[in-house]
């Protein structure tokens, strides 16, 4: 997985009540640290996420 490529998710991205993805959504990976991945969505904000939540 490299910086800036494109994934989609592959499930939905919550915490708690929050929901910060919808499956199938496209995002920018901005960085990569072990298993976590913080994303950018369309909208340009930026949500962590784990590894094998993306496609």
């Amino acid at each position: 997985m490299d910086l800036g490529e494109t994934k989609t998710l592959n499930k939905d991205n919550k915490y708690k009540e929050s929901v910060w993805g919808k499956k199938g959504e496209r995002v920018k990976i901005i960085s990569v640290s072990g298993n976590a991945v913080i994303y950018e969505n369309s909208k340009g904000v930026r949500y962590p996420c784990n590894v094998k939540d993306l496609d």
